[in-house]
């Protein structure tokens, strides 16, 4: 057996503090684990991580320079230079935790957690640098590069996370609404003593969350109601700030050591202390899971984008687990268990690649990397094609409530399609087109693959191929494309150029001008409103 890497490659350049490894163990496909350390760091300690199915996903914390990172598996040993380099940007994200000027800056959590204001500031900036490494990976799937925003850094190069102190009491903090807190800690922020307070986007988490459920009172059976007996919380981006509350940072990883176990901690969220904000999956890990996609798509509305019909800028961040961690193939076992679910629902003209796409969207609901349970029942199923349309069906689903009673029901229903036109720049110029069918139960099912650069048709095509496949793995996880070409131009994202001196655009009415030529990226409904 042999260790491959597929991601980094040996001497490859990154901007990233916590770069994501992929690789597999050769001739193998059974679980096991790796051991991985930077040795280039005096205080890096060896972190286990999972192998499942001979493959596996681990991140490894770097430092500005050479990195020598060593690969461990039973006998074989892979030795990897990373080189890490200082991007050259003018704007930056900021993280910030507020504290409440009569609170001691503790957040919500079980009295075996640790809760306090260094360990939310450890989470925060562990969580900051995830979604710098998710936000590369992705734009580099839609052929932009590594491309991603910079973190805040002390002298060392290190992530910063700034505590911030309000005037709010944290009485008049909790009596206000969520729009009334995002303004009052704008107002706050940029009239205080930071500086480049004009080149940063403000990644805000306001420690002061509580949820309270009283006595004798039923536990909450949606999330509505979850927020009902909240204080102190909100999901709101815009601008330069996004701000999000604490409620589930309890979930979160502080280190690098933890993050596997974090994304696949099983432990249900008991209600009737903590708030459940797991899009109805209840555990720990989906509680990770959403919060901090959620926290993702806050910070892409300060980067001017809007809401998208999937990936990150819809509800696609429910599922950023899955970017994180390896997600099981179907075992003998679970490949007659799916014929029978198809039997049962007349599914049985599925393929192999169809029915690993619905089974794997089964598991999403469950502990990742896990075998799926006999006896669980889906919370939620998501039914994907590939590359044909699926014929009129009939689909039997489950829905857990929050009371523990179960709702089942089956759908007849003839799928509607329309079909578009998606342009994919790639990494040597040429464009590759593909051809999408958006299906009620499917985010993008690739019916065909052209190539205009008839001298690259080999690699557009293997790319738009791993697109796809990248795109279906990840569930949601993803930048809708749109969204992608948006932060490829963004200024949170390039060096600053210079001044442009030519004439800008004109706007009379109903008509644009412009002398430089217009690329229509995406239609919105308004400034705010969702892309169509």
């Amino acid at each position: 057996m042999v260790i491959k890497l597929s991601n980094p490659q040996d001497g490859q350049s990154v901007a990233l503090h916590l770069p994501l490894f992929i690789g597999d163990i050769g001739c193998t496909s059974s679980d096991g684990s790796i051991t991985v350390s930077n040795t280039s760091l005096s205080n890096s300690r060896p972190i286990v991580w999972p192998v499942i199915n001979g493959a596996f996903k681990v991140l490894v914390k770097l430092k500005v320079g050479e990195n020598v990172i060593q690969f461990i598996h039973e006998a074989q040993v892979l030795v990897v230079t990373v080189i890490r380099y200082l991007p050259e940007l003018d704007y930056f994200v900021r993280p910030v935790y507020i504290i409440c000027c009569d609170h001691d800056g503790t957040f919500q959590g079980p009295d075996d957690e640790d809760c306090s204001v260094q360990s939310a500031l450890d989470r925060i900036k562990l969580a900051s640098m995830l979604l710098q490494t998710f936000t590369a990976e992705k734009m580099k799937d839609h052929g932009f590069g590594h491309k991603t925003f910079l973190l805040e850094t002390d002298q060392d190069n290190e992530p910063l996370c700034h505590i911030f102190r309000s005037q709010l009491t944290l009485e008049r903090a909790h009596s206000m609404s969520g729009p009334e807190l995002w303004t009052h800690f704008a107002n706050e922020l940029m009239t205080s003593s930071f500086p480049n307070k004009n080149n940063c986007k403000w990644f805000s988490f306001m420690s002061f969350t509580k949820y309270h459920l009283p006595e004798n009172t039923e536990s909450p059976r949606s999330h509505s109601d979850v927020l009902k007996y909240t204080k102190g919380h909100t999901a709101l981006g815009g601008g330069g700030m996004a701000l999000f509350g604490t409620g589930n940072l309890h979930t979160w990883a502080k280190d690098v050591e933890e993050i596997y176990s974090r994304f696949t901690d099983k432990r249900k969220i008991d209600r009737t202390k903590f708030m459940d904000d797991s899009a109805y999956r209840e555990y720990y890990w989906a509680n990770y899971a959403t919060g901090l996609g959620a926290a993702l798509h806050e910070l892409g509305h300060t980067f001017d984008l809007a809401h998208t019909p999937s990936g990150i800028m819809a509800r696609g961040f429910d599922d950023i687990n899955r970017f994180f961690t390896v997600q099981r193939h179907l075992s003998e076992h679970e490949n007659k268990q799916f014929s029978g679910v198809c039997e049962e629902n007349n599914l049985s003209g599925l393929s192999q690649n169809e029915a690993q796409i619905f089974i794997g969207n089964l598991k999403t609901y469950f502990n990742p990397g896990e075998k799926l349970d006999d006896t669980a029942q889906p919370l939620i199923i998501n039914l994907e094609s590939k590359f044909k349309p699926i014929v009129p069906f009939s689909l039997k689903y489950s829905v857990q409530n929050y009371n523990g009673t179960w709702q089942h029901q089956i759908i007849t229903d003839q799928i509607k399609s329309e079909v578009v036109n998606d342009m994919h720049p790639v990494n040597n110029g040429g464009i590759l087109e593909t051809q999408c069918r958006k299906d009620k139960c499917s985010s993008c099912c690739l019916t065909s693959l052209h190539v205009s650069n008839t001298h690259s048709n080999k690699t557009s095509f293997q790319q738009g191929l791993l697109f796809q496949q990248k795109l279906l793995s990840d569930g949601g996880a993803h930048w809708y494309r749109s969204s992608a070409v948006l932060l490829f131009h963004h200024r949170w994202f390039n060096k600053q150029k210079p001044v442009n001196q030519r004439k800008g655009p004109e706007i009379r009415g109903n008509s644009v001008t412009s002398s430089n030529g217009l690329c229509l990226i995406e239609l919105r409904s308004d400034q705010k409103g969702e892309v169509f």
